[in-house]
């Protein structure tokens, strides 16, 4: 399967499977939150373990505990996610419908664009923004309209729905550190599951742990949420996030509120209320307003390096398991993977600064070696069949050093072909 449709069923299957959780987070709702959270990564621990085992990442995981800050920033970066996910959303649909935190809750893809430009170096553009405006539109709708939201005196829960949004931007700030650092995701996995275990097993016996409530439904949770969400929805989720744009990957997850309020009337008899539509309607159309975004996820030079014939993306997703040596070392190293797509007619251009030895790690699409993740890369950057696609493995100061100085030649070529 190449890259392409690998991270579309990653990220389709992330999508339907992901949507289920509010509905299993419900189910478990009699439980006591400390055990049923306990029993949740009691079973997650071993299932993602063996996940790392059958992958063949063994060796991988292992080098991640020996390096004290690799292993910290993995851990962080799961607890920031699944601890504030799990446990707020577990409490927070003690107050509300699943379909409300729902709603809250995933507005986070819309929150990620606050933290683009600041860790990933992301463009984000006007149309990024009408979306973002949309997303913060409904999100004071469902503040608003909630009935779900209302306390036994009828007035809104501000505190439940302060804690949905605190969750969303954990999530929104969990996951853009996810795609920034490139750590093999079979072995992250493992070590989100294991922080949270410790996390949750000193909660659970913080609160004078005992057994009890367990019921057919709150088996299947445990089931779902262990096995399921906290180790293949994540895997899935993340590595499409990493292949594809982040722009992209948002839009369409904009989706899942909508499989939400399916599942949640399909299972729990939740009623569709009109609200509800017209919140996901918003982002239907903040969807709509990013198609016209050309420039929206590009990567942002420092000011330095200001281009003005080429757009730079960030790839390195592509090329986490690539074969050519060079570029996974610099990956593994810290590095990104940068790229651009130019017309054909600066070929003659951009060979005679690729045979310059002064800069390494310099590949186009016709490398042999790097055949799948070319034609991916080049469906990223929209490049036409006799576009050059660029690729540039390295630090990201020597990066938009080479690509700012490509940039000029271009820009000095054009001008003598005016």
């Amino acid at each position: 399967m190449n890259i392409k449709a690998l991270a579309n069923s990653y990220l389709l299957l992330a999508l339907v499977l992901g949507a289920l959780l509010p509905v299993m987070l419900a189910l478990a709702g009699g439980m006591n939150i400390y055990e049923y959270l306990f029993l949740t990564y009691l079973v997650a621990v071993p299932t993602s373990f063996l996940f790392v085992l059958v992958s063949g990442k063994k060796e991988k995981l292992f080098s991640y505990v020996r390096n004290k800050k690799d292993f910290a920033i993995i851990a962080a970066i799961g607890l920031l996610n699944y601890a504030f996910l799990e446990f707020g959303m577990d409490y927070a649909e003690h107050f509300v419908s699943a379909s409300l935190a729902t709603v809250i809750y995933r507005t986070y893809p819309i929150l990620m664009l606050v933290f683009l430009p600041l860790i990933l170096k992301e463009r984000v553009t006007k149309y990024q923004g009408a979306a973002l405006s949309l997303g913060f539109i409904g999100l004071y709708i469902a503040i608003s309209m909630s009935g779900g939201a209302a306390g036994s005196s009828g007035s809104i829960n501000a505190p439940i729905i302060l804690l949905l949004s605190i969750i969303a931007v954990a999530g929104a700030l969990a996951t853009v550190l996810v795609k920034k650092y490139a750590y093999d995701m079979e072995s992250s996995m493992f070590i989100f599951n294991l922080a949270n275990f410790v996390f949750f097993s000193f909660l659970f016996l913080l609160n004078h742990p005992q057994f009890g409530g367990l019921t057919m439904a709150s088996v299947m949770a445990i089931l779902y949420v262990g096995v399921v969400y906290n180790v293949f929805v994540g895997f899935m989720y993340y590595g499409a996030l990493r292949m594809l744009k982040t722009t992209f990957v948002t839009n369409i997850y904009f989706l899942s509120p909508f499989i939400t309020l399916l599942f949640a009337y399909l299972v729990l008899g939740e009623a569709i209320l009109p609200y509800y539509l017209i919140v996901a309607g918003l982002v239907a159309v903040g969807i709509l307003i990013q198609k016209f975004d050309k420039k929206g996820g590009s990567y942002v030079p420092n000011k330095s390096h200001s281009m003005h014939r080429i757009t730079l993306f960030d790839v390195t997703g592509a090329f986490l398991n690539t074969s050519e040596a060079a570029i996974s070392d610099t990956i593994k190293g810290g590095g990104r993977v940068l790229a651009v797509k130019v017309p054909h007619k600066h070929k003659e251009k951009v060979d005679s600064m690729l045979k310059l030895s002064e800069y390494s790690n310099v590949f186009t699409h016709e490398h042999p070696t790097i055949t799948d993740e070319s034609l991916f890369v080049k469906d990223v950057l929209g490049a036409g069949n006799d576009d050059i696609v660029v690729m540039k493995a390295g630090s990201l100061k020597d990066s938009e050093t080479f690509f700012g100085k490509l940039d000029e030649a271009i820009d000095a070529e054009e001008k003598m072909l005016r």
